[in-house]
């Protein structure tokens, strides 16, 4: 059985451009924060918390929140959940968003920690 008998995603791309704002590093991994606009949401806040995976120093687990509000003043907030690696400056996050609206998003982030720019790829989970 192939993955997309079991998962269909909406044809519509999204994106979140923004910056990184703050890296608090940890013994156990640590936290990311970043800020930019999301093609459908506004501006959005975003935290990741990194935790190590204990065998491998460049991977682990993450959960996180978004929190965005659009120009007609709407709120919506996200809980985030996913894994991430890192290779040099270059992390991404593979991830599953729960968005306050009822959609569930699929979502890629990468974060490059050189020059501190955050770029999120998602697409909506067709139901």
């Amino acid at each position: 059985m192939a993955l997309s008998d079991v998962i269909q995603l909406e044809d519509e791309h999204l994106s979140f451009e923004g910056k990184v704002t703050s890296v608090l590093l940890t013994d156990s991994g640590g936290t990311i924060t970043g800020r930019g606009n999301v093609s459908v949401y506004g501006l959005c806040y975003v935290h990741y918390n990194l935790t190590a995976n204990p065998n491998m120093a460049t991977q682990g687990g993450m959960t996180g929140k978004g929190y965005a509000i659009d120009d007609n003043g709407e709120e919506n907030s996200a809980a985030l959940h996913g894994v991430w690696e890192r290779k040099g400056h270059a992390l991404k996050i593979y991830c599953v968003d729960d968005i306050s609206d009822g959609k569930i998003h699929l979502a890629v982030v990468t974060i490059n920690l050189r020059d501190e720019t955050l770029r999120v790829d998602f697409s909506r989970v067709a139901r």
